[in-house]
């Protein structure tokens, strides 16, 4: 399977989920009265559904506006966001408002910025990056300088690894409903062992940090604005090594190896450490790994335990897989069932006869 994107030369029409319906709209009312800030709503959109928080933007006469808000007002995840958003005064994240608890039926956990006028770099392109190299390695300078987040990167893989336990995020219904489709015990057999692979090589990492890092890069993590970039995802940032962001922003935007050797040059440079390469390449391998798991855990958990419901994100889960399916099947694990996840994963929109 040879191919830069799964969209190349092809034309497709996807549901939308970008209405607003009456019920947010009265929570988001809601929220916002509740507040400290004095926001009227002229024009509101949905930026994206994540599993740990919907996001709004809300733009007026005074300008444009961050709204999140989680169901459940415990989420371990959002909190994190909300302690990091606060702390950080980097220009690379936007500006802390709000957040607080406010009770619609349930209680509701929410967080309120104030941002720029921004795409995301996935939408907007993502060869725009490497023509803009220098621009954004300013931005990530001034987030990575900072340093003043404690929680560390193998803590938050460590939590990762143990939230990504398929018995428990699947009851006996979707666990037979993958079974009468696929294959749950291959399944988490895969997923099992590149757990286990990325603890081992965990413990190859020494305690060395270079300041803050972003900690993953999806589709909406990092941002074109007016003048830069501007990180909004900010779920798994940290204390650590700024090459686990440089690996992590080329596997997710598929960029290919003269476009990485660039990035991790420029960011380097910038801040002031020289490449270690063997240190680098024992981070690559690990979040390579997890690259994998989250591709698979979230494909699953999108087709059975969502039952198909964000047909946008699962296209954006295949199409990053696509952009990186040569260096995957370098994973033995990978490598070993790579007919099989094919089959599972990307075979329903590719072509009916793909080459291994």
């Amino acid at each position: 399977m040879k191919t830069n994107s799964i969209f190349k030369d092809r034309l497709y029409s996807l549901p939308s989920s970008g209405r607003i319906t009456s019920a947010e709209t009265k929570i988001i009312k809601r929220i916002l009265d509740h507040s400290k800030c004095d926001i009227p709503i002229e024009k509101l959109s949905l930026v994206c559904f994540e599993e740990d928080y919907d996001f709004y933007e809300i733009r007026n006469n005074d300008g444009i506006f961050e709204l999140k808000f989680s169901l459940d007002h415990k989420s371990e995840k959002f909190i994190r966001e909300i302690k990091n958003i606060k702390n950080c005064k980097s220009i690379a994240t936007s500006k802390y408002l709000d957040d607080g608890i406010v009770k619609v039926g349930d209680k509701i956990l929410y967080l309120i910025c104030e941002s720029k006028m921004s795409e995301s770099l996935f939408d907007y392109g993502r060869s725009y990056l490497s023509t803009e190299l220098n621009l954004f390695c300013d931005i990530y300078e001034d987030f990575a300088s900072r340093d003043n987040y404690r929680i560390t990167y193998k803590t938050i893989l460590n939590k990762l690894l143990e939230e990504s336990d398929m018995s428990s995020i699947f009851d006996q219904d979707q666990k037979s409903y993958i079974e009468s489709h696929s294959d749950y015990n291959r399944c988490e057999l895969i997923i099992n062992n590149l757990k286990s692979d990325i603890k081992q090589r965990l413990k190859l990492i020494p305690k060395k940090y270079t300041g803050n890092i972003v900690g993953d890069f999806n589709k909406n993590s990092l941002f074109v604005t007016q003048d830069g970039f501007s990180f909004k995802d900010l779920r798994y940032a940290c204390k650590g090594h700024f090459y686990s962001d440089v690996i992590n922003l080329v596997l997710f935007h598929g960029f290919n190896k003269n476009i990485e050797k660039a990035i991790l040059n420029r960011v380097s440079d910038r801040m002031g450490v020289p490449i270690n390469q063997e240190l680098y390449d024992t981070f690559y391998e690990i979040q390579l790994r997890v690259k994998a798991l989250q591709y698979l855990l979230q494909y699953l958990k999108e087709v059975y335990l969502y039952e198909s419901s964000r047909i946008e994100i699962i296209i954006s889960i295949i199409d990053s897989f696509s952009q990186n399916y040569q260096r995957l099947c370098k994973i033995p694990i990978i490598k070993d069932h790579r007919r099989f996840i094919l089959t599972n994963i990307t075979e329903p929109i590719l072509e009916s006869k793909l080459e291994d």
